[in-house]
């Protein structure tokens, strides 16, 4: 009997870490510009939430489909779609705080431990069925029996999921009461909330007919007038995003159409009629990815010329110069766009990646410094120590050079590639020095 129970646990433990498992099977991209402003867009109500974190994992999931979740280590997880077919920033700062909702309230381990509960009520039942079969297993008719059996099991997992699946939907129309709680904390509309739902209820269409009992979220129309409730009643509920706000969103949907989205539907949704900041910022990068390095990076400069204090518009200049095989001329708006923004790492490794690039030894030496300050600041990233072992093999240092893959690698997760390397850098090491001991460490470690 206990070998069957853990089994089921088991299985019923794998279906209720979709979250976990997904996040490691996602494609992710990595946008500073995108990621800036959705932490920005989350700090305030996390803060309304009561959490303190201002160092929230971000990742940006390369899926068109309108969703977002966050899983128990606190990381937040959302499509690019979800960017692109919010309305407003206040639409998309209600799927952040719903999200945080889920966090503040405790509700991704309570639904682990709910999942535990329902797997021994499912365990406990089927086994009483398993026994009431095999008492009436000396009756002749042993086909029915088997039939009654595989009936039996199937309607005891359905009412088990039945009754998680209602825990779900719980704790989806408390993510929605949280979201607008905390929405109203920062003094932000609740209509953003609203558009959300509108959109879940368009996208849900005929699955929507379907038995909202088997569900994991409540209809969307049963959230919608629950969020319209509270909304009459919020004082705020006129209150519109700011200017800036509105900006910067703009500017993001943009960089992601103009990247993710078919040239065509570039075009469709920012025509060459619509000469502002942000179609043009679109079209450029859409022209960019399509292979037209030399006029993008034209009119690329002419949108830093416009937006001269826009950091983003810089950095973007510097990667297309780069990745057209230009490091040198990447260098000035690299630069520039650190001295805008110098809490960006993103920036920070790219402007390294182009100094050590340009095989110059003092660029080399500069873009080390660089990568160092990002190590310091991001020590669980694997990426400042694979460009700073690509820039010691550029001056020579092979002893450094493998102490810093040993380092990514170690980051990885891939400690035999990490011991290996650590060996090798030893070799190359004078013994006692901070690096050979630093390889040292990574030997104990591993």
């Amino acid at each position: 009997m206990s070998r069957i129970l853990s089994t089921l646990l088991f299985t019923v433990g794998i279906l209720l870490s979709p979250l976990a498992a997904q996040a490691q099977t996602l494609r992710l991209i990595t946008d500073a510009e995108t990621q800036s402003m959705i932490r920005d867009f989350s700090i305030p109500l996390m803060k309304a939430a009561g959490i303190n974190n201002q160092d929230l994992p971000i990742y940006l999931v390369n899926d068109r489909a309108f969703n977002a979740f966050v899983i128990e280590n606190g990381s937040l997880f959302i499509n690019y779609g979800t960017i692109i077919d919010s309305k407003t920033p206040n639409a998309l700062k209600a799927v952040l705080a719903h999200e945080i909702g889920h966090l503040a309230g405790g509700h991704l381990q309570r639904l682990r431990e709910q999942a535990e509960v329902q797997a021994r009520v499912q365990a406990v039942t089927m086994l009483l069925g398993i026994g009431v079969l095999a008492a009436a297993a000396g009756q002749e008719n042993r086909e029915d029996i088997g039939r009654l059996a595989g009936a039996f099991i199937i309607g005891a997992s359905s009412a088990s999921q039945n009754a998680f699946m209602a825990y779900r939907r719980s704790e989806e129309s408390a993510a929605d009461a949280a979201a607008l709680t905390y929405l109203e904390r920062t003094k932000q509309s609740p209509n953003g909330m609203i558009d959300v739902l509108n959109t879940l209820k368009n996208n849900q269409g005929l699955s929507a007919g379907a038995s909202s009992y088997l569900g994991t979220h409540p209809l969307a129309q049963d959230r919608i007038n629950q969020a319209q409730n509270r909304a009459a009643a919020s004082p705020y509920r006129k209150n519109r995003d700011s200017r800036q706000d509105i900006e910067r969103f703009e500017l993001v949907k943009a960089k992601l159409t103009g990247f993710l989205e078919r040239t065509q539907t570039v075009l469709n949704r920012y025509p060459n009629t619509d000469k502002s900041i942000a179609a043009r910022y679109a079209r450029t990068i859409a022209g960019y990815r399509a292979g037209a390095g030399a006029g993008a990076i034209k009119q690329m400069s002419a949108l830093v010329s416009a937006s001269p204090r826009n950091p983003n518009f810089h950095e973007m200049l510097g990667q297309m110069y780069y990745e057209t095989g230009s490091p040198t001329k990447a260098l000035e708006p690299l630069k520039r766009a650190i001295e805008i923004a110098p809490k960006e790492p993103e920036f920070r490794l790219i402007y390294a990646l182009a100094l050590a690039d340009t095989g110059v030894k003092s660029n080399v030496e500069e873009a080390i410094r660089q990568l160092r300050r990002v190590a310091a600041t991001s020590p669980k990233s694997a990426r400042p120590f694979s460009i700073l072992a690509r820039a010691y093999a550029k001056l020579g240092d092979e002893g450094q050079a493998d102490l810093s893959a040993a380092e990514a690698a170690l980051r990885n997760g891939d400690e035999g590639l990490a011991r290996g390397l650590a060996k090798k850098a030893q070799r190359n090491l004078k013994q006692g020095t901070p690096a050979w001991l630093r390889s040292d460490d990574i030997l104990s470690l591993t």
